[in-house]
């Protein structure tokens, strides 16, 4: 696990979120600290966590009172942006001085 700023974390990598709920006296003291220390630091937590079978990355971070999980996609699970770049474009001026127009090189 991993303190960082919330502004580290790349929002096209954020998931759904889930609000968290302490089970037990024991778990609400430990959830309590650690949502504190997420306030007073004024940082997210990085996580790892196992869903349906699956070891998954996740964001911890406080709204209101309570702590959500959000599940953070891993970095080959984001498409390349380089792969939907669109092609180049050349901006001319037309004879008679109108508006500008477009044309692919």
């Amino acid at each position: 696990m991993a303190f960082i700023p919330a502004s580290a974390v790349d929002p096209l990598r954020i998931g759904p979120g889930y609000y968290l709920q302490p089970q037990g006296a024991a778990a609400a003291k430990l959830y309590l600290v650690l949502r504190l220390a997420l306030e007073r630091a004024s940082r997210v937590a990085v996580v790892r966590f196992a869903w349906h079978g699956r070891e998954r990355l996740g964001l911890l971070r406080v709204r209101a009172d309570v702590i959500a999980l959000h599940g953070l996609l891993w970095p080959d699970e984001i498409r390349d942006p380089a792969a939907v770049v669109p092609p180049p474009v050349i901006w001319t001026k037309t004879r008679s001085g109108k508006p500008w127009r477009s044309s692919r090189p």
